[in-house]
């Protein structure tokens, strides 16, 4: 835990804010909070790197485990997300031809993970399937794409939701453990 949190450059203060965060994802999707530990193991040296936020990434966490894709395997389908990311993501479609999904602010830093994500995911809506699989094979590359897709194909609802409750997600570890 505490290797993760000092990845996205948070102190030891920030350990509550970090279980709050774990415990919620782990109510909100299917998913355990060791099995989240094992995720960020893999994805928390880059993301915090690209100065992406712990709720972002926690929610992809908590996406991908909604689909099966947990653990090792949902860290490692991030890590190479992160890096095959990180120069945008040129998007080729009948609908819209080909366009540039910047990841960067104009001054180089990186746009925040929910906003490029989002943004892929408003293009990704309006592709055919084997087109989704090709443009998703194109950016993340064989090993990562089942992730990448899953969280292309999520319900907005569901994005929503888990966003939503792991962005006010204060007490929630304590809560759990009353709970238990």
């Amino acid at each position: 835990g505490t290797d993760a949190l000092t990845a996205f450059g948070l102190s030891a203060s920030d350990t509550a804010h970090f279980a709050d965060i774990l415990a919620t994802t782990a109510t909100g999707a299917n998913t355990s909070v060791g099995l989240m530990g094992e995720t960020f193991k893999y994805a928390a040296p880059l993301a915090g790197a690209l100065r992406y936020s712990v709720e972002d990434v926690a929610t992809m966490i908590g996406l991908m485990a909604n689909s099966g894709i947990k653990s090792t395997q949902a860290g490692t389908a991030l890590r190479t997300m992160f890096s095959k990311l990180t120069d945008g993501a040129t998007l080729t479609s009948a609908a819209f031809g080909e366009i540039e999904v910047e990841t960067q602010t104009a001054d180089g830093s990186m746009r925040g993970l929910s906003e490029i994500i989002s943004e892929l995911r408003l293009r990704f809506g309006e592709m055919t399937e084997a087109e989704k699989i090709y443009n998703a094979e194109q950016l993340v590359g064989k090993n990562a794409m089942s992730g990448f897709v899953t969280l292309m194909n999520a319900a907005d609802g569901d994005f929503e939701k888990l966003s939503a409750s792991i962005n006010d997600c204060s007490g929630a570890a304590s809560n759990m453990a009353k709970i238990k």
